[in-house]
Parts: structure tokens; sequence; C-alpha cells
């Protein structure tokens, strides 16, 4: 069967922080296992609207992924993130104008929790992918290759027979009388997998960095309140934390210094260390593994505060490491309280002081709005940036988005706190809230500090570099 995979262009995305989507990647490699011709389309680098996108997918335009006039049997859309939703919904319908006849199934974070929402208020779409979709999507194809009814797999949503049962029996909570879809557990040896298909690749590689991503863990031991990771994997059975073997993901990168002459790796794992020994052990075990081999690719990850140890990073440097990514969130113990970071202040410096004390260049995320920030919160959070990183010109480059509030994804333990306090508005698409603070809120409208930084002017110079 001949399969199209898109991913809606993420203009919100900043040009330097786009990467390929290795779910696609993921999704594409298994199917071509089992003989289905695949294409991937990823409308991020180009910043395509949907209707444009629309019309690449199906040849109707510029070159695009369908070849020899023939009609893919089946379109898979990915939605990663909520405000994406419009996006994803506007293709479908726009690809059903067009013609397109074939299966639509979506997959991603967002519908895994919103699958009921999405169903009654869109239409165009077949099939919801709940989960990791790896083998839920090649079951799918192969029952549609062999006209067999698919309707029933786990890990998978009849979009129609839903939305005909939420025309019955939609109460006034929005609920719906209808079965559950068949959880499908999560993949327990990842290394199984084969390794992602590169088809996008080039686009990024093409950029002066030489740098691409791996994905050598999947799940994280934390229970961050704001973050969908955790409730994501923890909505299904088997291990919210899994890792490769060391040889496995090794030989992916051996593989990709060779085939594509790269030069750096982002390991976008969830969290790099895992959980306890356990954790430690497997990051030890790929350190080592790189020194055998001698791969010599500095990379970079993410990881908890927490996870930040001495002896253990000293020998992850060895191997390479260059770059951490800590999510410090806050210095207010209240704020990082109500993350639910399980985590106290002087844990974050005392990670930041190891890291800077080892030559390591650390990158952090923060939280400067929740609904209950206090211009005094505010000032101390402002006040540890300048103390750690000097200047707002390193805050720049050492800040993920210095001016950031909470965000609110579907199924986390924030939007249920929220919205059983009756203090979130918005929809699914973009929760919101109102903050408390009337000060607060009137600085966080202005935008005067965010202008003060320069992030959308840094953004426009970005894209205009890439264009000359």
């Amino acid at each position: 069967m001949r399969v199209v995979l898109v991913n809606p262009a993420h203009t919100g995305i900043r040009p330097e922080d786009e990467e390929e989507h290795l779910g696609l990647g993921y999704l594409a490699a298994a199917a071509r296992s089992e003989g289905h011709e695949v294409t991937v389309f990823d409308a991020t680098p180009h910043r395509l609207p949907p209707a444009a996108v629309a019309r690449r997918v199906l040849g109707l335009g510029a070159a695009g992924p369908r070849a020899e006039g023939r009609e893919a049997g089946l379109i898979g859309v990915s939605v990663i993130f909520q405000e994406l939703i419009p996006s994803a919904m506007a293709l479908i319908a726009e690809l059903r104008r067009l013609g397109f006849s074939g299966h639509i199934t979506i997959g991603g974070h967002p519908p895994t929790f919103l699958y009921r929402e999405l169903c009654r208020d869109f239409t165009g779409f077949d099939s919801v992918v709940i989960g990791e979709g790896e083998a839920t999507f090649t079951d799918l194809l192969r029952a549609l290759d062999a006209g067999d009814d698919w309707r029933r797999l786990p890990g998978l949503v009849d979009a129609e027979a839903l939305r005909r049962r939420l025309d019955a029996g939609l109460d006034a909570d929005g609920a719906a009388a209808a079965a559950e879809p068949t959880p499908r557990p999560l993949v327990a040896d990842l290394d199984e997998l084969p390794f992602p298909a590169r088809d996008t690749l080039p686009e990024f590689t093409s950029r002066p960095r030489g740098a691409a991503s791996v994905l050598r863990s999947r799940g994280c031991y934390g229970d961050c309140s704001f973050c969908d990771v955790r409730a994501f994997y923890a909505a299904l059975p088997g291990s919210a934390w899994r890792v490769r073997s060391a040889a496995n993901v090794a030989d992916e990168v051996e593989m990709l210094m060779r085939d594509h002459g790269i030069e750096r790796i982002r390991f976008w794992d969830d969290n790099f260390i895992g959980p306890g020994r356990r954790g430690r052990e497997a990051a030890e075990e790929l350190a080592r593994e790189f020194l055998r081999r001698r791969l010599k690719v500095p990379f970079s990850f993410e990881c908890r505060v927490t996870d930040v140890d001495r002896d253990l990073f000293r020998l992850l440097k060895e191997a390479g490491l260059r770059k951490v990514f800590l999510g410090i969130e806050s210095v207010v113990q209240r704020q990082l309280d109500l993350y639910n970071k399980k985590v106290t202040v002087e844990d974050n410096r005392r990670a930041l002081r190891t890291l800077e004390e080892l030559g390591l260049e650390t990158t952090v995320g923060m939280i400067m709005f929740d609904p209950d920030t206090t211009m005094d919160e505010l000032g101390a959070n402002l006040e540890f940036l300048r103390e750690v990183f000097g200047s707002w010109a390193e805050v720049r480059k050492r800040v993920a988005q210095p001016w950031n509030r909470l965000q609110v994804f579907a199924g986390t333990p924030i939007e249920k706190t929220l919205r059983e306090q009756g203090r979130l508005k918005g929809d699914y698409v973009r929760y919101g809230y109102e903050f408390t603070d009337p000060t607060v809120r009137a600085l966080y409208a202005s935008g005067a500090v965010l202008r003060r930084l320069g992030l959308p002017v840094r953004d426009a110079m970005s894209r205009l570099r890439r264009r000359t």
C-alpha cells in the first residue's frame, strides 16, 4: 500500500529549534519493513499553510509525495501539539475537498487524550491512533491492504462509529456512551524497532550545524503536573520508561555519521538519565560504548536536575557530552511544588554549579508565570537569571523561553486541577487561565520585557538568515 505521513507546519517553533519528526520516521520504517511504500512530508521547514500542504501531498502543485499519478491508500497526519489541531483539521478538510478518498488516520499526544472531542467536533478522518503508533499503524495497514475489518484493532479508534455514538449519547459533561478503545501495551523492547527513516534529514542537515536527533529512550520517571509526556505513557499498559541497549544506539549513531555525514547528535529523550540505578547504569553503558568505538561525536540531551551526578557526567563528557538542557522551571519553591518537580531550589542551583564546574554548556527551561505568580516571585526568578547568566544577551542564548507561562495540556494533572477549581478557560486547542495578581496580568499582557529581550527580532533574523 502507498502511504503518506504528514507533519503540519508548526510556525511557532523557532527555526533554530526545528528537528526531524522522529515519530513519523519510526512509523515509516515500521511500515516499510512490511513492504509498504511510504513517503514522509514535514511541512514545518517549508512553513506551508494547510491548503498548500494538501496540494503538495496530492501532487497538485509543486513537486510532492505523489508519484506516477498513484493515489495513496492511507494518509497519516501527526498532531504533536494541541495548538496544531486547527491546522491538522484544516489539512484533512482540504484533502477531502480535493478528492482524496482513502483512509486518513491521526495520532500523537493530543489525539490520545482528546479523541472524543476531535471526533465530536471534526470529520474527514477515519481513525485515531492511541498511544505509541508503530504496532497499531502496521496492523491498520495490514488490515486495509487485505480488505479486513480494522475497526476493533487494539490502540485504534473508529472515528465514524464514535461520532455516531456521541451524537446518540452525549450528556451534559461531554462524555459519550461509547466503548473505550482497547489499549495497546507500550513497546517493551525498543531494540526491536527499526531505526527511523531519515527521509527529511537532508532538509535539516543542509543547515550549517550538521546535527541529527536520536531517540534513545521513551518516557520519563518524573511526574511533573504540567507535562503530558508522563500522562501519555502512564495511560497505557507497560513501563513508563524504556531504554535501548547501548550497542543499538551506537549502531544508529555510526550509521548517521557514515551515511549522512552527521557531526553532532541531539538525544531527543524526554529524560536521558532514567530512574535510579538502572538509569545511571544505562547511561554509563552508552558512554563506555561510545568510547570503545571511538565515535568522537559531540552530543547533547535533557535531564532532571536531580540526575546531575559529577562522576557520571564526567564520564559522559569524556564520551562526547557537550550540552545539557535542564528543566529548572523556577527558583520559587511554591512554583516547584505546584509543578510537582519534587526538587528544591538548592537542587536547581547545585545542578547548575556542577555542570559549570565540569565545563558543560547548559541551557534551561523556565516557567515564569503560573496562575498565582506574584511580582515578588517574578522578581526572584528574573534575579536568578541575571545571577546565573549575567547579561540579558546570555539569557537570550541560555534560556529557552525567558518569558514563558505555564501551558496547560490535555490529560495532565494541572489541567484536572484548574478544571476542578473552575479556573480553566478556553478550549482544548489552547487552554488558558487568568492571573490572580492584576499587576502580573498587566505585565504579561504588555509583553514589555519580552520586547526588551528582543525575542521577536531574533526569530525574524533567524528566518532571514535561512532565506539568504
